[in-house]
């Protein structure tokens, strides 16, 4: 069954825009009118995103978002408005939204969406929610420089949060990475030229500090792991794991991309930043796309095995009880220092991703293992995306099982 995207707008023209453009990134359009017609239609069938128009609507962002939490946990928020205050965008930051599009829309702010709808959630590192019409990037990019040879490409203004030494590094423009799928441990498919992953992170030029480029100022870390961060052995050893490449802030190769996502599951675990474990198999995870697209399956296959580690501990707390998932209490006292509680959405993806990998990496023992006890997640239903794709992998495992079995019994 063909994933849908329900509409709600009362405006003509942009019913039939939208409804072009949703179906052209492979998603069914459903238009409403109505709150009740969007919530009739999210029943029918697996639904991904809901695009809101607040114009002539009565509901508000925090209304609708309440409704969506509670009908459909899996559904992305998308919303539009020709008006647009500061308060307007806080508060779909605070209900977590995907995007907030202004009338008239930027074709390349609703590509953004659109794009990000095919990704998981839960790996997507969001840089902002606020809204970008054409004029206003423009005088951005006025005013923070952009490399006119690099269609892809714009400057952004830092500040190191470990060493405090400010820096000019490149990022990609939002709306210029267009998603058509993604692999089945979440990598995005995208146009061979383009590779999604590659300015994610953002590395200081002067510590080798690293991290997500939508969280990077926001770090805060203890000023005495932050010395032992800064001493002169601390930095070498980051040089080295840089393979003492020139500057990360310029316009990368591959190479440097791979680098940096070592570099952060390195800083992660060395400042202990919170959260630590499951950061640092989310950076290993995304190198090993990186070496992929590279075509080194041998550094990709080193990469999976360091994500699979560091997901193993942080799914280790929510690990099934005499076949039963764990309650709160057994839950708080497996937990281990590095790890912050995980959402449900997030227990589903790591348990996955953990069979996932093992899948990959050629442990169909322990793939099957942790698909098993995935599918059987009292709350995995709610998730109707990933039900559809955890069914999806967990029937290609078990081809390659009864392959195997067939090979060894002709």
């Amino acid at each position: 069954m063909s994933t849908q995207v329900v509409i709600l707008t009362r405006d003509p023209i942009y019913s039939v825009f939208l409804e072009m453009t949703v179906r052209e990134y492979g998603f069914v359009p459903r238009l409403a009118a109505v709150m009740e017609k969007v919530e009739e239609l999210s029943t029918l069938a697996p639904t991904v995103a809901w695009i809101i128009d607040l114009d002539n609507q009565t509901s508000t962002v925090e209304q609708v978002a309440k409704k969506a939490r509670k009908l459909a946990p899996d559904v992305k928020l998308v919303f539009m408005s020709s008006a647009f205050t500061r308060e307007l965008a806080k508060e779909c930051i605070a209900q977590q939204a995907l995007g907030l599009l202004v009338k008239p829309i930027a074709i390349a702010r609703l590509v953004e969406m659109l794009s990000l709808l095919r990704q998981e959630i839960t790996l997507t590192e969001s840089n902002q929610v606020l809204p970008k019409n054409e004029e206003d990037a423009k005088q951005e990019e006025l005013e923070t420089g952009v490399p006119m040879e690099h269609p892809f490409l714009r400057y952004s203004n830092l500040k190191c949060p470990v060493c405090f030494r400010p820096f000019r590094t490149t990022r990609f423009k939002l709306w210029t990475v267009p998603v058509s799928d993604t692999d089945t441990d979440f990598c995005p498919i995208c146009n061979e030229s383009v590779h999604p992953e590659l300015y994610t992170v953002v590395v200081c030029p002067a510590c080798y500090f690293a991290h997500y480029i939508g969280k990077f100022e926001e770090t805060r870390v203890i000023p005495e792991r932050a010395r032992t961060f800064l001493s002169p052995v601390g930095i070498e050893e980051r040089k080295k794991i840089a393979f003492k490449l020139e500057s990360f802030c310029g316009e990368r190769t591959l190479l440097h991309g791979i680098k940096s996502f070592e570099l952060a599951a390195h800083d992660a675990e060395q400042l202990k930043m919170s959260g630590w474990v499951k950061l640092a198999g989310e950076f290993y995870l995304k190198c090993s796309w990186l070496c992929r697209r590279m075509g080194h399956g041998l550094h990709e296959k080193q990469a999976q095995e360091k994500a699979l580690d560091f997901f193993v501990r942080a799914y280790k707390p929510y690990r099934a009880d005499g076949g039963k998932y764990p309650g709160p209490m057994i839950i708080q006292s497996r937990m281990e220092p590095g790890l912050e509680p995980l959402l449900e959405r997030g227990i589903v993806v790591t348990g996955f991703l953990i069979g996932e990998l093992a899948r990959r990496l050629g442990d169909l023992r322990m793939a099957r293992e942790y698909f098993d006890e995935v599918l059987e997640l009292p709350f995995l239903n709610k998730f109707t995306s990933l039900v559809t794709h955890v069914n999806h992998v967990a029937r290609l495992l078990k081809e390659t099982e009864q392959a195997l079995l067939n090979s060894q019994n002709p």
